[in-house]
């Protein structure tokens, strides 16, 4: 009985560390992927205040590896036209715009949206 639970001891040890490695997958999903791309065109849009987006761009092309070419296209597609659409005059729009690249792209951005100090 004593090696049973020694067994079943260690069969969770081993389970319980080696969770970690699959919950923390870093390999982005293709909606990540997509989301992505429209961030990086939303930070590359000199209308809205561009910010530092070097690491997001090499992030972006080190996930493009494996992807099927109808995502890879969507994703630069989605790109250029968050970066298009940050030259509009409309400051609804351009508030909009910025909220969500300050908001939910810092994920991707990191800290560079908030140290640009952007504004509209």
């Amino acid at each position: 009985m004593r090696k049973l639970t020694v067994i079943a001891l260690m069969g969770a040890a081993l389970a319980s560390a080696a969770a970690p490695a699959f919950a923390q997958s870093t390999r982005w999903t293709d909606a990540e992927y997509l989301k992505a791309g429209r961030c990086l065109g939303l930070a590359q849009s000199a209308q809205l205040g561009t910010v530092d987006a070097s690491g997001l761009t090499a992030r972006i092309k080190d996930q493009a590896k494996g992807r099927e070419p109808y995502v890879l296209d969507r994703g630069e597609n989605l790109r250029d036209e968050a970066r298009r659409a940050g030259g509009t005059r409309n400051e609804a729009v351009k508030a909009r715009l910025l909220a969500e690249r300050d908001g939910s792209c810092k994920a991707f951005l990191g800290t560079s949206v908030a140290a640009s100090g952007a504004s509209s």
